[in-house]
């Protein structure tokens, strides 16, 4: 059976899509592909080398920072689909769009949560966590429940380049991420001022994710530290990878960046919403430690995280 993995989403999504395909390849006779945006391509490599992999970025959506995709590609993206002959397509964050496209490309079976054009709806009951509701639609197609879903990342999948690997294997780093594809879940830049003296004074160097247009709006609240910024690296998703692997501690918004984190096993903390928490936090190697708002994050203080953040720092003592 060859079942296709349809993420036309972000990269948090992506990364937890890497759960599915574990457990679709773990099972006889199952042969696993992904459709992913252009945008997130760079996640599905951190599953492991040879996997086949079709990507464009949808024409009806925008990525972060992005424009929306160009029609020609899609197209030519669907008939590269449709020439390999697949038998199901498990469609993530399942809408009309998605599942009528997976039909185009002449996929028989379609399992979805929602949307018009799916042959197979699943219905979980209640506020269901995405790898919850991925678990179902897997066992839907496969016939058979294969059992808890996880994503943990190896190291394996990075192939950082020689730049990365000798600034980011020497010293103490952190990475934090200021930034999502949603302002309304960000930090309020001017938190995070009080985080960064904190790191500084640990002997912390930090590593900024951020775009050349997210640089310009903190690089005004930072204090003098040595900050170093992901565009003027030109890191791609796997050397993000890399760098979060090897940094004592990552902060960040609910976003991909944090989903990796949890995924490779460092010691996080996430901004989230309480409402998102039981559908989309983390469950990669690591649970991240949450710092937790109502409405907006703004309620979150400086002091909460500063004390969340010594906690993840603090050193572990040893079982007894």
């Amino acid at each position: 059976m060859k079942i296709l993995i349809v993420s036309l989403d972000n990269i948090g999504d992506t990364v937890v899509s890497l759960a599915v395909y574990r457990a679709l390849a773990a099972q006889p006779g199952a042969e696993t592909a992904f459709w992913t945006k252009e945008y997130s391509r760079g996640v599905v490599p951190l599953a492991g080398a040879g996997i086949e992999h079709y990507h464009c970025d949808p024409f009806w959506d925008r990525s972060p920072g992005k424009e929306k995709g160009g029609f020609a590609a899609y197209l030519r993206t669907l008939l590269a689909i449709r020439r390999a002959g697949f038998d199901a397509a498990l469609i993530l964050h399942g809408n009309w769009r998605k599942n009528l496209s997976c039909l185009l490309a002449g996929i028989p079976r379609r399992y979805a949560l929602k949307g018009a054009f799916a042959t197979d709806r699943v219905e979980p009951e209640g506020r269901t966590h995405i790898l919850d509701t991925s678990r179902i639609l897997a066992a839907a197609a496969l016939g058979t429940d294969p059992g808890e879903l996880s994503y943990p990342v190896s190291s394996a999948g990075f192939g950082e380049t020689a730049r990365t690997a000798a600034l980011f294997s020497s010293g103490s780093w952190a990475v934090i991420h200021p930034f999502s594809g949603n302002a309304r879940r960000n930090l309020p830049l001017e938190t995070w001022t009080s985080v960064l003296r904190s790191l500084e004074k640990r002997g912390l160097r930090v590593l900024v994710n951020a775009s050349p247009e997210e640089k310009e709006l903190f690089g005004g609240l930072a204090p003098a530290s040595d900050l170093v910024f992901s565009c003027d690296l030109g890191l791609d998703i796997a050397n993000l990878a890399f760098a979060i692997s090897r940094a004592a501690i990552f902060i960040g918004n609910n976003s991909g960046p944090l989903h990796l984190a949890s995924a490779l096993g460092t010691p996080c903390l996430g901004i989230f919403q309480r409402s998102w928490i039981g559908k989309i936090s983390p469950r990669g190697k690591v649970l991240p430690v949450l710092a937790v708002f109502e409405h907006e994050p703004s309620e979150i203080s400086a002091a909460e995280l500063l004390e969340k953040t010594e906690k993840l720092l603090r050193p572990r003592r040893p079982n007894c």
